[in-house]
């Protein structure tokens, strides 16, 4: 809906797509949620053992490097139809396709969604600047407008994978996307590929670093309160059995 300014269009885009975030749809999600959370825990888990395997008291950890790994594996298994594999990598990459039938290449999806907003920033304070930007010698503009190609190649090579799939009669997950492929206007029309493309990229743009940096956010202010993170434990080992590393929404939703 974000990547049109036109009313009806708008309008049309918004009755296709509602449907998507109903409480009903939003609640099948949580099982791609689940997996990704279940397999950050793995990763923390392993990097506490290899340190304390080494001598060490415990693990230094750079948070907001894992929040973004999981925020964006989340956002491709929703979105996109699989996780980005960056929770498992532990590295900051995805595949790449300018176009659905280009080679795949291959780019670091959190670095390229920073320098995106930061050169967008920029040339939306003096638009007129943005024609001539790729040909200015600061490779801040150059590089910022490459970033731009791959962030929609992310989106082009994962709609590409899916819309394969869907065609080949291979059976779709429910996630945001297959609610997208699914989703009709009032005349019966379905959302296009670059529609498609456009709205999954709307939401990797939207629902990533924001989710990363609010999660950092908290953990931060948890440790740096006193009393926050012993009182949060105590609640949690109430409310949640020994053996299970990532609760349900259900199991904490009234935690207070």
């Amino acid at each position: 809906m974000f990547t049109t300014r036109d009313r009806a269009e708008h309008t049309r885009k918004r009755k296709t797509v509602s449907h998507t975030f109903s409480a009903q749809s939003i609640s099948h999600f949580e099982q791609h949620v689940d997996g990704n959370l279940k397999e950050l825990v793995k990763q923390w888990n392993r990097l506490s053992d290899t340190e304390i395997a080494g001598g060490e008291d415990y693990a230094d950890v750079d948070c907001l490097e894992w929040f973004n790994y999981v925020a964006f594996d989340i956002i491709g298994d929703l979105a996109f139809g699989a996780p980005f594999g960056m929770l498992p990598r532990g590295k900051d990459i995805t595949e790449v396709r300018l176009t659905p039938d280009s080679p795949p290449s291959y780019a670091p999806a959190i670095k390229v969604i920073n320098r995106r907003g930061e050169v967008f920033n920029t040339l939306g304070c003096y638009p007129p600047l943005k024609r001539f930007a790729r040909y200015l010698p600061d490779p801040f503009f150059r590089d910022g407008l490459k970033a731009v190609n791959n962030l929609a190649g992310i989106a082009v090579a994962s709609v590409k994978q899916r819309l394969e799939m869907q065609e080949k009669g291979i059976p779709q997950r429910d996630d945001i996307l297959a609610r997208l492929m699914e989703g009709k206007d009032e005349n019966g029309n379905a959302l296009g590929r670059e529609e498609l493309t456009a709205e999954a990229l709307g939401h990797m743009i939207a629902g990533s670093d924001t989710t990363s940096n609010t999660s950092c956010a908290l953990l931060y202010w948890c440790l740096r309160t006193p009393g926050v993170v012993e009182r949060l434990q105590k609640e949690i080992d109430e409310a949640v059995p020994d053996d299970v590393d990532v609760p349900s929404f259900a199991a904490v939703k009234k935690l207070p």
